[in-house]
């Protein structure tokens, strides 16, 4: 029997075997190869996936940016609409003010306060034997002296007194 020693015992040959190599060499590269395809593949899907994952995340965040922006603007729309309301508010309310102050000031004049009440209200002129001049420096007025009053609270400060 010739025997060979090869490295590694890749290629152990056995007598005749020879002319008729067995052919694992080729088995084992082609799984090799196979198995570095099937990694490269799936290290390409799960780039593809990480890239898919970013754009999705980068799509989100621009909706959600989106959004804040949009709600933000409808803020400051109904803002700016209140405000527009408010403004228009005050200058009708300062019209009105105008129109009261000019009605104001016709009824400060004297001859417009007599002609009113002689002709809608119909009241008299008073004469001059009519008017009264009254002194409102001093007091006018007498203090009524209620007696009863003082006689009840004497009647219940007894019987606070006999109580207590």
């Amino acid at each position: 029997m010739n025997k060979v020693i090869v490295a590694k015992k890749e290629f152990e040959m056995f007598g005749n075997t020879v002319l008729a190599p067995q052919e694992p060499i080729k088995k084992r590269k082609y799984e090799d190869l196979e198995k570095s395809r099937r990694q490269a593949n799936q290290s390409k899907r799960q780039k593809d996936i990480k890239k898919k994952k970013k754009v999705l995340a980068n799509i989100f965040i621009g909706f959600v940016i989106g959004m804040v922006i949009i709600a933000r603007y409808c803020m400051i729309y109904s803002y700016q609409q209140a405000s527009s309301k408010a403004k228009a508010q005050i200058d009708t309310i300062s019209k009105q003010n105008d129109a009261y102050e000019v009605d104001l000031i016709k009824f400060r004049n004297i001859s417009y306060i007599e002609k009113t009440a002689t002709t809608k209200l119909h009241m008299v002129k008073p004469k001059i034997s009519d008017i009264q001049y009254f002194n409102l420096s001093k007091n006018n007025l007498g203090t009524n002296d209620d007696s009863k009053v003082r006689i009840s609270n004497n009647v219940v400060n007894k019987i606070k007194d006999i109580m207590f």
